[in-house]
């Protein structure tokens, strides 16, 4: 496992050469180059290839998660979080449904604001955590391409850190429209797609510390805005937050590298994307 972490750790050690290849200092780059020829000599024969990381399935990848998911610190979600619940805090309070809710972070967030939630989840493994965080709360097994609910019958959907995992995100948003009424809005957060381009799966540990990953696909900024052109939405905000020094203790988490060559990588490189949505009254 090492070896994995060694492959990471040098993606990082690159990813700083380049953004500090022009407008950075010298004494960072010889640093950065001090510690990518250190992490080459592991790589000796042929051992590159070499990881123990599972590829999962969407439904085995959550099944295997769920029972860490809550209890192992995410920098994704450390970074996307706060932005998701300033945002809920200024919208009209009223019936919500939490789209792939997983565990349920938002549905107990959005119950103790007084809205009247809904949680949906495809996997049967994450929503027995959430009707354990939140037994008052309803929890609905179900797909997010094919919503079991009438039309305009929520004031508010909710869909977080979900649709990176489907290819093709128009079926979803599609029926997150098709559900709330007219007048009503829609957030969605998603891993940015710069961050998936660099590489940034789903990764997690299971209970038995076994690591594993479930695919992220890209999805540019230009796919949204063509989906929400087509089925009449407005864009209201887009939020794009970014990896800061507060942020520095979660992303050396396991690394050997120096602060300064993960801080010279990572600062300011944007995880999340953020859109809060409205359905045009008819």
């Amino acid at each position: 496992m090492r070896n994995y972490l060694n492959q990471h750790e040098l993606g990082l050690a690159g990813l700083a050469l380049l953004r500090n290849r022009l407008v950075g200092h010298e004494k960072v780059t010889k640093s950065v180059l001090h510690e990518i020829r250190n992490l080459s000599r592991s790589f000796a024969n042929n051992s590159l290839s070499k990881t123990k990381v599972k590829k999962y399935s969407l439904s085995s990848g959550y099944t295997a998660w769920a029972e860490t998911y809550d209890t192992t610190a995410n920098l994704l979600i450390e970074v996307e979080e706060p932005v998701v619940k300033a945002l809920l805090q200024k919208l009209t309070k009223g019936s919500v449904l939490d789209v792939a809710c997983g565990t349920g972070r938002y549905s107990e967030f959005l119950y103790s604001l007084g809205y009247k939630v809904t949680g949906l989840d495809q996997s049967s493994a994450m929503l027995r955590q959430a009707k354990i965080r939140s037994p008052h709360i309803k929890f609905i097994e179900g797909n997010l391409t094919k919503l079991p609910f009438d039309d305009s019958c929520f004031d508010l959907a909710i869909c977080a850190l979900a649709l990176t995992h489907v290819p093709d995100i128009s079926p979803s948003v599609k029926e997150m429209s098709r559900v709330v009424r007219p007048g009503g809005n829609i957030v969605i957060s998603d891993v940015h797609p710069w961050l998936i381009v660099l590489g940034a799966q789903a990764e997690f540990q299971d209970k038995t510390g076994r690591r594993g990953y479930i695919t992220n696909y890209v999805h540019w900024h230009s796919t949204y805005f063509q989906i929400y052109k087509r089925l009449g939405l407005k864009v209201l905000q887009c939020s794009e937050p970014v990896i800061e020094k507060k942020h520095m203790r979660l992303t050396q988490k396991g690394f050997s590298l120096t602060t300064k060559t993960i801080a010279t990588a990572l600062l300011g490189l944007p995880v999340a994307l953020i859109w809060v949505l409205e359905k045009p009254s008819v």
